[in-house]
């Protein structure tokens, strides 16, 4: 629903810049709509046509057929209100006749408009007072303004307050009907809902539990394994290569196991230093197997065990390597 106020914020557009090529052929065509739609009677829908054409672009000719239209429409006050502006706009251009025939047809209206006065008893602070939506400056209140016939809903809101409501029916022309908003009541706080079922007392948290070790412990038994399952594949290994080397030398290169030639010593050198390495992982392998396994059964128990032995004898010779291994728990 337009307003007076609305209809009468058209004066602004007369000042602007010209209107587009654009604009100015949808102006002519919302005007015809409208002019087509007036001849078959349909003013609800004929209005809107005249009032965006003449935001687009604003003539005498568009204003007066809105201003007919509204009149039409019942909306007395609207009308007269653009009535009036058709007459500036006249009055600005130099157009006299066209003037006073929009000053009489305002004034046919003014004797039949119906009026509305919001009156606020008590100002609040930031208190916003609207007319069917549209905020009413605090300079209006309390006058009789000009407002189309029909139902009217004035609200009024403020900070920390309830809101307030009422509906107003016009009572007729030449009539004036006053709503008076009152001093806004307080707005009730917001009330925390106490909480539903039997309530219960708060209980102690439960004391963390009792860190045994027994998952480190077996994480540390599957790492522990992996290093010794590598360590006695090394040995393995480099066992092999070492027998290889000395049962060579001693078949092609040495007349007895200390009588050599220069191939022969060098095989034999080879043959002591990969039985070294391979008694090195025998070692490494061990160890880690056995501590290994020490870990994965203590960690089987809630309580560790107090006191572990481990035994590791390497044995070597010229031609085999190997590792005597012995734990007790």
């Amino acid at each position: 629903m337009w307003s007076v106020a609305a209809l009468l914020s058209l004066a602004a557009g007369v000042a602007r810049a010209e209107p587009t090529a654009d604009q100015a052929a949808a102006a002519e065509a919302l005007f015809r709509e409208g002019r087509d739609l007036v001849a078959k009677g349909k003013f609800a829908e004929a209005c809107p046509k005249f009032a965006a054409s003449q935001r687009l672009d604003p003539g005498y000719g568009t204003q007066w057929n809105l201003a007919d239209c509204l009149e039409r429409l019942g909306r007395t006050a609207s009308a007269w209100a653009a009535f009036r502006e058709a007459a500036d706009m006249a009055s600005r251009s130099g157009q006299a006749d066209r003037e006073a025939k929009a000053v009489r047809r305002a004034a046919d209206l003014e004797k039949k408009l119906e009026r509305l006065a919001v009156a606020v008893a008590a100002p609040e602070p930031g208190l916003v007072v609207k007319r069917n939506g549209a905020v009413l400056d605090a300079g209006a209140w309390g006058a009789p303004l000009p407002v189309d016939p029909g139902k009217h809903v004035v609200e009024a809101t403020a900070p920390g307050k309830k809101p307030f409501t009422v509906e107003a029916q016009t009572a007729g022309p030449g009539q004036i009907v006053t709503v008076e908003v009152p001093s806004l009541e307080p707005a009730p706080e917001a009330a925390v809902p106490p909480p539903s079922g039997p309530v219960l007392a708060p209980t102690a948290p439960s004391p963390p539990l009792a860190d045994d070790g027994a998952g480190t412990r077996r994480t540390l038994s599957f790492v522990a394994g992996g290093v010794g399952l590598a360590g006695v594949a090394v040995g393995s290994v480099f066992g092999l290569i070492a027998s290889s080397r000395w049962n060579k030398a001693q078949d092609d290169h040495c007349r007895t196991e200390t009588l050599c030639d220069a191939q022969g010593v060098a095989l034999v050198d080879d043959a002591k230093g990969a039985a070294t390495l391979s008694t090195v992982g025998f070692v490494v392998g061990g160890v880690g197997l056995a501590a290994g396994v020490a870990l994965f059964v203590t960690s089987l128990s809630p309580t560790p065990p107090t006191a572990a032995r481990l035994v590791v004898t390497p044995a070597l010779t010229p031609t085999a390597a190997g590792l005597d291994l012995r734990a007790r728990f």
